[in-house]
């Protein structure tokens, strides 16, 4: 009788067992989906256009606009980005336009990043963003040469926002 009971138990345990790794195979099935199929987060309020923009240093007056890209070497949603900010960096320099990716990471770190993106940008600074009035990344801002702001792109844009960026651009 003592050997059904432990066979009882043991049957018991191992069916409970069971449920508790379906029940973590669920959670985990969860969490994958939740993080890879999620919508950005919305767009939280940064600079305001017409507002001026003071970064140490930088002549806003060099070129006729300035595209800064504020971004983040952990930022999914810049990674995401990445493609189109090739195209407009390129488009920019076509556009004589000047870039400047600004990223709270170091600049060593920063370009790497953007090596490894294969993005090219006239400069690169570390910036914290806050500094700026920049609340997220990606954001792309389009600076007149009177360092004023002309244009404000938060997070991984859909595609007709990518083609208001670059009508802005050639502006």
């Amino acid at each position: 009788m003592e050997q059904s009971t432990h066979k009882g138990i043991a049957k018991k345990i191992e069916v409970a067992a069971n449920i508790g790794i379906v029940v973590v195979a669920l959670l985990a099935a969860g969490f994958f989906v939740k993080s890879h199929f999620a919508r950005p987060p919305e767009p939280r309020q940064t600079i305001p256009i017409g507002s001026k923009l003071e970064i140490k240093g930088v002549d806003w007056g060099a070129k006729r606009a300035t595209l800064v890209l504020a971004l983040s070497t952990n930022c999914r949603y810049c990674t995401e980005s990445a493609p189109f900010y090739r195209e407009l960096t390129k488009n920019a320099k076509d556009k004589q336009v000047r870039t400047i990716a600004i990223f709270p990471q170091p600049v060593q770190d920063a370009s790497a990043y953007l090596k490894n993106e294969d993005m090219q940008v006239d400069e690169i600074r570390q910036t914290p963003l806050s500094a700026i009035q920049i609340t997220g990344t990606p954001t792309l801002l389009l600076i007149d040469s009177k360092g004023t702001v002309q244009g404000v792109w938060i997070g991984k844009l859909p595609a007709e926002k990518e083609k208001d960026v670059l009508a802005k651009l050639t502006s």
